[in-house]
């Protein structure tokens, strides 16, 4: 498909009228594939009908090729959002463990404009939508944001990531080796959310829903069963004080999640347990993702460890009618 394409070429499909093969098969062949973008790991973080959960669904916006299949798609995460019974429509929401999805093509010449003018003509609000490719100030958008991940080469090898280590990150790291961590791989991801209930929730605004521990569960599961999942946890004195979980698939690994005690931080446990895994990792043709959010003190200390920022972008829009945007409005100040 050539850049002369039309918006019209791009069709909404449901998640049941989706070939899993075939859009599986654009995402694992795409330049900048990511584990975000397979079919499987789309349900399991968007799961429609969990009990407690927010109303979620997923539908795919794709261009079809002259074989049957996909020549290019793009994942569209969908909440349902309401107000005293009123229920707006399905709005584009991005999900959580999803920090960024796009448009997926072996073919290098699509254009993603045709998903941009798609996903406004067929969804007129677009609350928070986070994609790898730059929409054009064309592109209708109300707002388009810089955001960025951190990432490292590994195929340098060890010695020259840990060069560019911070002086500070090298000191850590000769400390966290002295402090007596055992490092163990496991299956079980509870002491990792009970980790994280116990000593970051508080920090976070609004706190933590239970849906949320639910689905992290359900998408443990799913990376197991495909055996990319690396669940590691820091002790000493037989108690657990972090742990993190690593994803690993095509070229690129990403630190999913962690967690850790005041014990674990003071210790420099994380610390060692991501310069273990990019030790083991050295070497080869793979990315290390840091998965940094939007906080300046995370992204310095994934600066430390020599990491570069990659952006990417988070795209909104509004195309609502006046009674709608309306109602949102008196949602924001009575709901929020």
């Amino acid at each position: 498909m050539s850049r002369g394409g039309r918006a019209t070429d791009v069709q909404v499909l449901t998640r049941s009228q989706i070939i899993d093969t075939a859009w599986n098969a654009c995402v694992a062949q795409a330049p900048k594939s990511i584990v975000y973008g397979y079919t499987w790991y789309l349900d399991a973080v968007l799961p429609a009908g969990e009990h407690h959960a927010p109303a979620w669904k997923w539908v795919g916006l794709v261009m079809p090729n002259q074989e049957g299949g996909y020549a290019a798609v793009m994942p569209v995460p969908l909440r349902r959002k309401g107000v005293a019974g009123i229920v707006y429509r399905w709005v584009v929401h991005q999900p959580l463990f999803c920090q960024m999805l796009g448009v997926f093509s072996r073919n290098p010449a699509v254009d993603p404009a045709l998903f941009w003018q798609a996903i406004q003509q067929h969804f007129r609000y677009g609350s928070i939508f986070s994609v790898r490719q730059r929409p054009a100030l064309s592109a209708g958008f109300d707002s388009v944001e810089a955001r960025t991940t951190h990432t490292l080469d590994l195929s340098v090898g060890y010695d020259a990531l840990v060069q560019h280590y911070s002086r500070d990150r090298r000191l850590n790291l000769r400390r966290a080796e002295r402090a007596g961590w055992t490092i163990v791989e496991d299956l079980n991801p509870e002491p990792l959310l009970t980790l994280f209930r116990q000593n970051h929730v508080d920090g976070i605004d609004g706190g933590v829903a239970e849906w949320a521990y639910g689905i992290f569960r359900n998408l443990v599961q799913e990376l197991q069963k495909r055996r990319i999942a690396t669940l590691r946890y820091a002790l000493r004195d037989g108690q657990i004080e972090a742990g993190v979980l690593f994803v690993q698939e095509g070229g690129r690994i990403i630190y999913l999640f962690n967690a850790a005690s005041e014990s674990g931080r003071r210790g420099n446990a994380r610390t060692l347990l991501l310069d273990q895994m990019i030790w083991q990792n050295a070497g080869r043709q793979v990315w290390f993702d840091f998965e940094s959010p939007e906080k300046a003190s995370i992204a310095e200390f994934y600066q430390s460890f020599g990491a570069l920022a990659e952006p990417f972008w988070a795209i909104r829009w509004n195309r609502m009618n006046f009674m709608e945007k309306r109602l949102l409005h008196l949602k924001r100040i009575f709901f929020s």
